[in-house]
């Protein structure tokens, strides 16, 4: 599958089917990044309340326990039955 070279400003608002296409193995730029939350700001927010928190975490051991938080916290959202109190 080929690696899309593309701007921030591409990647964000082209087609979500792009992911697939993305070479997550690669390290990203700080400054992409920066590109990247900004362009996030702009996003319409319910309410126009702009209630967004970003936390950027370069460390590889963080980002894989978030990562596993995450998933852990997607699974009960997905199945219901396994979330606290209810047998």
């Amino acid at each position: 599958m080929p690696v899309l070279d593309l701007s921030p400003d591409e990647l964000l608002t082209t087609t979500r089917s792009v992911r697939r296409r993305l070479d997550c193995s690669r390290p990203v730029e700080p400054e992409v990044i920066r590109q990247c939350l900004e362009i996030a700001l702009q996003a319409p927010t319910g309410g126009n309340r702009q209630g967004w928190h970003f936390l950027v975490v370069t460390d590889a051991e963080k980002r894989q326990s978030l990562g596993d938080l995450y998933r852990r916290g997607f699974a009960i959202y997905r199945n219901p039955r396994q979330r606290p109190g209810r047998g």
